[in-house]
């Protein structure tokens, strides 16, 4: 028979090989046979926490404290399930315990208090870190971590108190004073190039010209003040002394991104992957760099493997989803869409409403909440999937942003309308006898259910209706014989804007010819570049009273007025679309998931002919085929007269 001590072992060697069951019942034999055995109650503890038994494996490794208080591993393990508990002020005891025990385990305080201050705990940060100081007051890196925590804590003269302590602890150190801009970087990034941070970047950078940690910090600073160009110079200064460092390939690609010099950023983001091969953020940077310059086989293939190192790495899910859905592998793709309510802004917004996420199934009467996401044009374009829902006898409600209630009440006259508001409108949140909302979904999600067997979405496309008394006064204001072509050329959108926008005097030239008006159907001031084109003999009208902004239904009214659109991907070619206008899409090389790849048309919808650029900043091939379509309009109108 195997004593005691080789039974543990063996139990041991099982719980390694996460063969739990099995170690857990010669565990429990042990502690039968000695009810107080300290290592049997520890490790049975750490057991039942791995098996989500927490509170369980608390108890157990309490009982084995009692019996000896003086193994650090004990406390720590503790603290862990303390931890998963969501009772991190309970953590803090048993991990100064084990620091006091074995001075090494300082590390893990100061850990604890990093994952404080990312769950935005700076309080909870400061208590531990002044604990982690106090059983090693020399220790620098303790005090400049002590001092972000106070800078995000709002403690700013004891923040600034302990930078002041550092220095006098390393005086001339230049990683010092890395370390230090670095942490003041993290906990407040408002300060700029000229703060603080930066000033002790620099003089880390006056001490060592070489140092490429501090140019890494520089680049930060101006990266987060929006001084992109300045960014670049500091990460390719900090590149010059260290050519092997992969975080500054990374930064560098990141900016060079918000430039839009995407071949430049693949170079530095592919360097900085084949430098650090394992590192899952660098690889999921990589994959929105492919997906950016439009090579959604690439931009998978990378999201995988960055998710086959951090299986929960959310911006990586939601690339994957996104590529999918580009390269027409609908089935996969709106499954994996799902993985959106992980990432900002989703998840800021996931949990709003009580009711049940539905899944296609039967309602048992009641109504279900269809809820408005992202932009504009994504509502537009997800509301085209509800006339089939109300086709199928499902009573449905729709949360809109509040600038398309209007518009969406008139088209859908069985949804009833509600425009989102916070905190959320009562009648979406508190029961209702009469009419219950029996479930919810979020609009995005529609296209997982709704789909034929191709996964193709089949959208009921016109589904808008404009006002038609707005409609026919802006039509009254064409002139006779006149086409009426609506532009729309530029998005605010800071991650695909750059990609996106073409300049108005190009367009505007391009469509320009005698029988045909162009109207703005877009939103922002643009009167002195209208005004430079009229002094060139193009007019460009606007639709009067109208603000394209904050008037959507005025807008989808000027839309409707118009005989052809011709637009960039902004909302203005979700609305022609879901209207049934002629319209040209003019899309970028690397154009977003939801028009596909190669394709001319769309089955969102199907008035609507896509016109790709070729190549990247190249609006030459996408212009002549708007042209063309224009001139076929012409054509067609002067052969009617």
């Amino acid at each position: 028979m195997a004593t005691v001590q080789e039974a543990l072992l063996i139990a041991f060697d099982l719980h390694q090989d996460r063969r739990l069951d099995e170690a857990d019942a010669i565990y429990r034999q042990i502690l039968d046979a000695v009810p107080g055995h300290v290592m049997a109650l520890h490790l049975r503890g750490v057991l039942l926490g791995q098996s989500g038994r927490l509170d369980e494996g608390c108890d157990l490794i309490r009982q084995a404290i009692a019996g000896d208080g003086t193994r650090p591993d004990f406390h720590t393990n503790l603290a862990g399930l303390l931890e998963a508990l969501g009772r991190s002020d309970e953590a803090l005891d048993p991990l100064v315990r084990a620091a006091t025990l074995d001075p090494t385990r300082i590390v893990q305080l100061n850990e604890f208090a990093t994952r404080r201050l990312k769950a935005g705990r700076p309080g909870e940060a400061v208590q531990a870190l002044r604990l982690a100081v106090g059983l090693q007051p020399l220790a620098v890196e303790l005090r400049c971590n002590l001092a972000e925590a106070l800078t995000a804590d709002k403690r700013f003269a004891a923040a600034a108190a302990e930078r002041r302590v550092a220095l006098l602890l390393a005086p001339g150190d230049a990683e010092t004073l890395r370390l230090l801009g670095e942490r003041l970087l993290q906990a407040d990034r408002q300060g700029g190039p000229g703060g603080e941070a930066g000033r002790l970047l620099r003089r880390a950078l006056r001490l060592d010209p070489l140092h490429h940690g501090a140019w890494n910090g520089i680049g930060r600073l101006h990266k987060d003040a929006g001084g992109l160009a300045d960014a670049r110079r500091a990460y390719e200064c900090g590149l010059a002394v260290d050519p092997v460092a992969a975080e500054l390939w990374n930064n560098r690609a990141n900016v060079l991104k918000g430039l839009d010099d995407l071949d430049t950023a693949l170079t530095s983001q592919s360097r900085a992957a084949a430098l650090r091969p394992e590192d899952a953020g660098i690889r999921n940077n990589l994959a929105d760099a492919l997906l950016l310059a439009g090579q959604p086989e690439d931009a998978l293939a990378h999201a995988l493997a960055a998710l086959a190192l951090v299986p929960e790495l959310g911006d990586s899910r939601l690339i994957r989803a996104m590529a999918l859905l580009s390269l027409g592998r609908f089935e996969e793709g709106w499954t994996a869409w799902e993985d959106r309510w992980v990432v900002p802004p989703w998840s800021f917004v996931a949990g709003r409403f009580p009711q049940p996420a539905w899944t296609g199934g039967p309602l048992g009467g009641g109504r279900l909440l269809v809820r408005g996401e992202q932009g504009v044009g994504d509502e537009i374009q997800f509301a085209g999937l509800l006339p089939l829902l109300v086709r199928a006898g499902v009573r449905c409600l729709l949360e809109c942003e509040p600038r398309l209630a209007p518009l969406f009440a008139r088209s859908l006259p069985e949804v009833e309308v509600v425009a989102r508001r916070s905190p959320a409108d009562p009648r979406l949140t508190q029961p209702d006898i009469a009419a219950p909302i029996a479930a919810q979904i979020p609009a995005g999600s529609l296209p997982r259910l709704l789909t034929g067997a191709d996964g193709v979405p089949r959208s009921a496309a016109p589904y808008l209706l404009p006002d038609a008394a707005r409609v026919a006064g802006l039509r009254a204001a064409v002139p006779p014989g006149t086409l009426a072509v609506g532009i729309a050329w530029h998005t605010t959108n800071p991650k695909y804007g750059r990609s996106r926008n073409i300049p108005l005097r190009e367009l505007a030239h391009a469509l320009h010819r005698p029988g045909v008006r162009l109207v703005v159907l877009q939103y922002g001031d643009w009167a002195q570049e209208v005004a430079a084109l009229a002094a060139e003999g193009i007019d460009i009208g606007a639709p009067p009273g109208i603000d394209p902004w904050s008037d959507m239904d005025g807008l989808a009214a000027a839309v409707a007025a118009t005989d052809l659109v011709v637009s960039i991907d902004n909302v203005t070619v979700h609305l022609a679309g879901a209207l049934g206008r002629p319209t040209c899409a003019l899309l970028s090389h690397a154009a977003d998931w939801r028009w596909l790849r190669e394709r001319t048309d769309t089955p969102w919808y199907p008035t609507v002919t896509l016109c790709r650029q070729l190549a990247p900043k190249d609006w030459s091939v996408p212009l002549r085929l708007a042209r063309d379509r224009l001139d076929g309009l012409a054509n067609a109108a002067s052969a009617d007269l």
